[in-house]
């Protein structure tokens, strides 16, 4: 099982190390320098971006694996992180799942492009993976994530993904995608609550730690909101497994994927890179 979401950011300083071979036998005839250069940049990673609706993702593939060293995130709000982290990567291309709005992904792009990468921007069912949408416009991010986890088993599986939105999406066990839920995240739900009742106490933090009935408004109101999502999720589960006619492998991931597991009373894996992951599968079907 992977560790909790982190949200701290570098790339890989060994990126910037990758370069083609100085010399070669004097016995054999030197390779085509076209040849060379072809081979280098097949050798350099892709950049892979996971642009959601409040935070920025990144890490780094290469032959349809992401490569755990060189992952990072940061909010949307500041993007200094990642600018940090291109300035000293060396890649082949970047990929970009974009789920935000469209003022940051430009402004994503421009970093991308002043680095001298070629940008493209992966859309739902294109390329072809294994696991198809169950309709054209289901969110990339969503499509996306179902990759990895059917690839590694082979079996039903659902995939629960906790960021901004709560989504819970059922792939059964011939590979179809059989659809899902979507439902407001934690902090979606204590903003709009405090938005439509400004005179509520803000939740207390940490978030969710418990799930007994509170003596005040605060903990009262962390402990309902977190109930609420988890009475959400085992409800989509319980169908889940009743469309199925067994239950699913379960997958966890997004921000607060390990505040929510701590609470799901079942058996499940949580991977914080499943999105990457998928990225990096649709990078080598290219």
């Amino acid at each position: 099982m992977s560790s909790g979401t982190t949200a701290a950011s570098s790339a890989d300083p060994h990126w910037a190390s990758i370069r083609p071979a100085g010399c070669w036998s004097v016995k054999a005839n030197p390779p085509c320098p076209c040849t060379a250069e072809r081979s280098v940049s097949a050798a350099l990673p892709d950049l892979l971006l996971d642009l959601g609706h409040s935070r920025v993702k990144w890490g780094w593939g290469r032959h349809g694996q992401l490569l755990e060293s060189g992952t990072g995130a940061c909010p949307l709000t500041d993007l200094a992180p990642l600018a940090g982290a291109l300035a000293t990567a060396n890649g082949r291309r970047a990929l970009l799942s974009g789920q935000s709005r469209i003022e940051v992904v430009n402004a994503v792009t421009t970093l991308i492009e002043g680095c001298g990468l070629s940008l493209q921007r992966i859309e739902s069912g294109a390329p072809e993976l294994l696991v198809k949408p169950a309709y054209p416009s289901l969110g990339c991010d969503r499509w996306l994530s179902l990759q990895w986890p059917w690839q590694q088993a082979q079996q039903a599986c659902c995939v629960i993904d906790c960021g901004t939105a709560i989504t819970v999406d059922l792939v059964d066990q011939n590979g179809l995608h059989r659809g899902g839920w979507i439902m407001a995240g934690l902090g979606s739900l204590q903003r709009g609550l405090l938005s439509l009742a400004p005179g509520l106490p803000p939740p207390k933090a940490p978030a969710g730690t418990s799930l007994q009935a509170a003596t005040n408004s605060a903990a009262a109101i962390t402990a309902g909101i977190l109930c609420q999502l988890l009475g959400g999720i085992d409800r989509a589960l319980d169908q889940a497994r009743r469309t199925l006619g067994s239950d699913p492998q379960l997958w966890l991931t997004g921000g607060d994927a390990e505040l929510i597991e701590a609470h799901l009373d079942r058996s499940l894996i949580r991977d914080r890179h499943l999105v990457l992951r998928g990225l990096a599968l649709a990078a080598d079907a290219q």
